[in-house]
């Protein structure tokens, strides 16, 4: 470690400040919980002065705080994590120093995870002779610090980016042609990069939280709270009414029962289903040091004796971009426009603008209405409100409708870009200006006048999401779902293995043991799936395809009109074809009725062809002619489809043989609560315009919403 040339100005971070820039970047992600059990926060450590700053200012916080919080817990310990990549030599031998730097100096718990470049690479490839290995050295990096928040139950992760790192990125940015919704730069939190297949790292693992006996997040009502609730009840319930009631003999039911009946008022034919919860949670990344610079932080580890290791690959302009960006002001003179205040000025004015285009869209966000959303469908019906230009005077009246339309037009698009992640498949959502294209469809009342008007509308696809109109009312409707699955392109898959070979061998299938749960995967990018099984074959879980359909409707018996009636409410037309359905290698019917399944000794001989005679270990109770003949069999069988998953449809028997729990991604609440108004009928739809105190009594002016 060499001594560097600081700025004048650079002083050390003081507690007081770090705390502040915490508390201002971690925000409270369910603010109604209460938060009182401990949760760990993980640093991602990687030796250099920015890292090792951010693990003294945690462990000097820590010891003088112990009571901190961090998002919506208490802090119980803060854990560093060290991913070696093994790009250079020495690296794992500098990761060991940075372990002892925070286990002995720092009291802090610490963890190294080398990087295994011949999982991933073909055999004698150099990874650091690839030319992306910027980006996949970021990619191993986080997904295998998101591997190690999962194992150790952790939701916060802090990185070190500093000042200077937004400097280089928003200038790296700028030099590649992005706008200024790229322009400003890092945010101080977001999910974590990297995991989008990761179950309880990427917007999942809540549900399962809210399960164990000490959740994390607390979102259980207090005794206090259970107490008013219990006294609320009482007083709605009039004991006399329901004795009365009682002895006339007139049938009671359940508050929910209720609920369920209204829900489902003029929708008999559709019987009730599971229904798919919506996961949340996950680990989220935080950026504390985003207002200090480098040499705040090279000062405050010179002032408290905390040593750093340099990459020396850090100074190789020729390694990466954003190297040849940091060789190239720190040795050249930029002009003023391209130095430091004036691209973190120019950042902070992209920031501002992005955060009041984001608050004006949520001003107006009852210009768009969730009225259904059907996670166990994958759809949403979404209703578009009529945008009302003001009155303004006759000579201004063009040039202001214009900018204003304009205007509102670029706010819808901003709506629908929130609107469309509920449904679509895609983890990128369209470019604004993509959106703009479809915002004349949707809103009617914003057509430019250069515009041809659209009589009748008609189904379209966008960005991976099907819109289908639904005429009638005093508004037009669209039903939103997944885009149908394309030919040319490949469908997505999932698989579950059978169980082991040797654990089903000279047993009748009866006898065979069920195996345990399955690791969560994602489905198509919106459902989490896991299962259990002891059937003798792989499950795969793909999109439901029509021939499949008539065979399964067949096999059903007597739940055929069950199915045709689910299909008919949840997934109408096209869009049932893009529902997950699960296959069978082979045809199961004989293993679920109770048949038997194997082969006479004898009849396995005939799998091998001739093939020579194996040795005894090698052919242990014809281990080796089994497992052939199941691969034969796989291969040369007709899959077979055994369940529609999420809507509790499967083949007569199959829970005895096959389990499976199904969840829909992480979908925004607050998008799908935010007009709770808007649910109601139109009649009874009020908004109160204004309030007014005068002469100790209150004054309400109301009037009604209109589509």
């Amino acid at each position: 470690m060499t001594a560097p040339v600081l700025h004048r100005s650079a002083k050390a971070i003081s507690n007081h400040e770090f705390a502040e820039a915490l508390r201002a970047t971690c925000l409270p992600r369910y603010p109604l919980a209460r938060g009182t059990s401990e949760r760990h926060v993980a640093l991602a450590i990687s030796g250099g002065v920015d890292s090792m700053a951010l693990a003294f200012l945690c462990s000097r916080l820590k010891k003088t705080t112990p009571s901190v919080r961090l998002s919506d817990n208490v802090v119980g310990a803060f854990w560093g994590i060290t991913i070696s990549h093994g790009l250079r030599a020495g690296s794992r031998d500098e990761a060991d120093r940075v372990g002892r730097v925070l286990t002995e100096q720092l009291g802090m718990k610490h963890q190294i995870k080398c990087i295994d470049w011949d999982e991933i690479l073909e055999k004698d490839v150099n990874p650091a002779e690839l030319p992306n290995i910027e980006t996949l050295a970021r990619r191993m990096r986080y997904r295998n610090l998101g591997l190690l928040c999962g194992r150790m139950g952790v939701g916060s992760l802090l990185t070190a980016h500093n000042e200077d790192d937004q400097y280089e990125t928003v200038l790296m940015r700028m030099l590649t042609g992005r706008g200024y919704q790229a322009m400003q730069g890092m945010r101080p939190g977001a999910n974590i990069p990297e995991c989008y297949d990761m179950h309880g790292v990427y917007e999942s693992g809540f549900l399962d939280d809210q399960r164990r006996k000490n959740p994390y997040y607390n979102l259980r009502p207090n005794k206090y709270k259970l107490t008013s609730m219990k006294y609320t009840m009482r007083e709605q319930v009039n004991p006399v009414l329901v004795a009365r009631e009682i002895e006339l003999g007139m049938p009671h039911t359940s508050y929910l029962d209720s609920i369920e009946h209204y829900r489902n008022a003029g929708k008999k034919d559709a019987p009730p289903m599971p229904k798919v919860e919506v996961e949340d949670g996950g680990v989220m990344v935080y950026k504390p040091l985003l207002e200090f610079s480098k040499d705040r932080l090279t000062a405050t580890c010179l002032e408290n004796g905390v040593p750093w290791f340099e990459d020396h690959t850090n100074a190789d302009p020729t390694f990466t971009l954003r190297n040849a960006v940091r060789h190239m002001y720190k040795n050249h003179e930029l002009p003023v426009a391209l130095q430091k205040p004036a691209i973190l000025r120019l950042a902070a004015r992209c920031r501002a603008r992005v955060l009041s285009e984001e608050d004006q869209a949520k001003r107006m966000s009852h210009h768009v209405c969730i009225r259904d959303f059907d996670p166990n469908a994958g759809t949403a019906v979404i209703q578009m409100r009529r945008f009302v230009f003001p009155q303004v005077p006759r000579k201004l009246t063009g040039v202001r409708r214009q900018y204003r339309l304009e205007n509102y037009r670029f706010v819808a698009a901003l709506l629908l870009r929130e609107v469309l992640p509920i449904v679509s498949p895609e983890r990128e959502i369209a470019h604004l200006g993509h959106l703009d294209t479809i915002v004349s469809l949707l809103f009617p009342s914003l057509r430019r006048p250069s515009e041809p008007p659209v009589a009748v509308p008609k189904p379209f696809n966008f960005h991976g999401v099907y819109f289908v109109p639904l005429v009638g009312g005093k508004s037009l409707r669209w039903l939103i779902s997944r885009e149908p699955h394309s030919v040319q392109l490949p469908r997505p898959a999932v698989w579950f293995s059978a169980p082991r070979l040797e654990s089903r061998m000279k047993k009748h299938p009866r006898r065979w043991k069920q195996g345990d749960w399955s690791e969560w995967r994602l489905y198509d990018n919106r459902f989490w799936i896991r299962a259990k099984s002891r059937l003798p074959c792989k499950v795969r879980v793909a999109p439901y395809e029509e021939e499949h359909a008539k065979p399964f409707r067949e096999s059903l018996v007597e739940a055929k009109g069950v199915l045709s009636s689910l299909l008919k409410r949840h997934a109408p037309g096209k869009i049932r074809y893009t529902l997950p359905a699960m296959y069978a290698d082979f045809n199961v019917t004989d293993v679920l009725e109770g048949g038997d399944y194997w082969l006479r000794d004898r009849d396995y001989t005939e799998v091998l062809d001739g093939a020579p005679a194996l040795p005894e270990d090698e052919n242990r109770d014809g281990l080796f002619a089994k497992r052939k003949w199941e691969e034969r069999k796989a291969a040369e069988g007709k899959p077979q489809l055994i369940a529609l998953p999420t809507l509790g449809v499967g083949l007569p028997r199959l829970d005895e043989w096959f389990e499976y729990e199904v969840r829909y991604r992480k979908v925004d609440y607050e998008l799908l609560h935010r007009n709770v108004l808007d649910r109601l009928p139109e009649q009874r739809r009020i908004v109160v315009r204004w309030t007014r105190r005068r002469g100790g009594r209150t004054e309400r002016r109301r009037g009604r919403s209109g589509i």
